[in-house]
């Protein structure tokens, strides 16, 4: 894994990899059919890590603003536990189709909103100003993205539960409608903006 964030895909080799992992060909080639198979296996192995704080998530009774914490967090503390799984993600995502084996990201990313998108519906309840619950969930995932983003490029101590629950807390203050409110006095309605720039800011 840490050889294809590093280097990238195509550049490197099966020897190197056997090499890095301490282990024969042979032993290699027994539990994958071929560098692309690994890849793939590698890929499939960082999103099941989504599917498990999903399932995390489902199982917690609490609020809406608790259960998107948990969730944030629980993306946070993947991210921070295996770095270069995310990187080669990133890089796979940013770099040419052809530099990597075909793998469908974007469905996994869409059924991941998906389900984000049913908690935050369960969590809102009904009514005409309740915002579309997959637009939510996808600037959620955004947010997600840009801590972790920056957390990888300058090694700042970003992946907190704290930034967690700011960054729900920012969601939801522009999320929920009028007259509903999330913690720390920060009010939606018109002078919501003011009240969540000075949270984040703290």
């Amino acid at each position: 894994m840490k050889l294809f964030a590093q280097k990238g895909y195509a550049a490197c080799s099966i020897r190197e990899i056997c090499q890095a992992a301490g282990i024969s060909k042979p032993v290699l080639y027994y539990h994958f059919r071929s560098k692309e198979h690994l890849y793939q296996e590698l890929m499939m192995d960082l999103f099941n890590e989504g599917r498990k704080n999903l399932l995390r998530v489902s199982k917690f009774r609490g609020s809406l603003r608790d259960r998107l914490i948990l969730f944030v967090s629980g993306e946070f503390r993947n991210s921070q536990k295996d770095p270069d799984t995310v990187r080669l993600l990133f890089r796979m995502m940013f770099s040419p189709e052809e530099g990597y084996p075909y793998f469908n990201y974007i469905d996994e990313f869409k059924r991941e909103r998906k389900v984000l998108a049913g908690f935050i519906r369960d969590g809102m309840g009904t009514g005409k100003r309740r915002p579309d619950p997959e637009r939510t969930a996808t600037a959620l995932m955004g947010m997600i993205l840009v801590q972790i983003l920056e957390y990888l490029f300058t090694g700042r101590r970003t992946l907190t539960r704290r930034n967690a629950e700011k960054l729900v807390d920012l969601l939801l203050g522009f999320s929920l409608p009028d007259k509903m409110t999330v913690p720390n006095g920060i009010v939606t309605g018109p002078r919501k903006s003011v009240k969540l720039g000075m949270a984040l800011n703290r």
